[in-house]
């Protein structure tokens, strides 16, 4: 086999790993923007009329575009020197050190987390939205220092599990005074009780 077909040999494998090395790039970045979308609708959700609630609105969508863009261009280099830049060329690493400066996604959860609490009490969205933020957060970074998803939530596998049990130990506390009484209510308990053993049994090393 000579040189050239050795080399076209090579190339499918090499574009193979050069298409899986774009997806592991680009993929925590796109489900980071994704998750941060459905958390603001789903914290929107029924949509209030003007006010604060709009206000948080239009900040948790603004936080979460410049979030997701702030991934996006996280590869773009910025030169050392910017003193014979032209002026569009400052501006634009201006809009750079923006992007990079402010805490993006931390802007985006305090605001959705505004937007929910404009709504009347419903626990089991809100323990939802909760877990969707922890979500977000986490593929964030994942997307930032390029980690290994599976690594990383196998580190944390621990942790998570503790959230996902105090989400819901919290959701079955808010929902019991609005229980009748009966099976309904009880069953609540049992369930609030359960998440308090499984938490604690988590928390205690093994």
């Amino acid at each position: 086999m000579t040189a050239i077909d050795d080399a076209a040999a090579a190339a499918p494998g090499a574009a193979a790993t050069a298409r899986g090395s774009l997806l592991s790039v680009a993929g925590p970045r796109l489900a980071a923007v994704l998750l941060g979308a459905a958390c603001v609708a789903w914290s929107a959700a029924p949509p209030g009329h003007g006010g604060w609630p709009e206000v948080a609105l239009i900040v948790a969508i603004i936080a979460v575009t410049a979030g997701g863009l702030r991934l996006a261009l996280a590869d773009v280099p910025e030169p050392d020197d910017a003193y014979l830049l032209s002026g569009w060329m400052r501006s634009w690493l201006n809009f750079l050190a923006l992007l990079r400066t402010l805490a993006w996604e931390e802007i985006a959860v305090a605001a959705v987390l505004w937007l929910q609490v404009q709504h009347p009490g419903r626990p089991w969205p809100t323990a939802a939205l909760g877990a969707g933020l922890t979500a977000y957060l986490l593929i964030t970074h994942i997307a930032e220092t390029g980690a290994d998803p599976a690594r990383m939530l196998r580190r944390h596998a621990k942790l998570l599990a503790i959230g996902a049990c105090l989400l819901a130990l919290a959701a079955g506390f808010a929902m019991i005074p609005a229980a009748t009484p009966g099976a309904g209510a009880s069953l609540l308990r049992v369930l609030a009780a359960a998440a308090v053993i499984a938490a604690a049994a988590l928390v205690i090393p093994a």
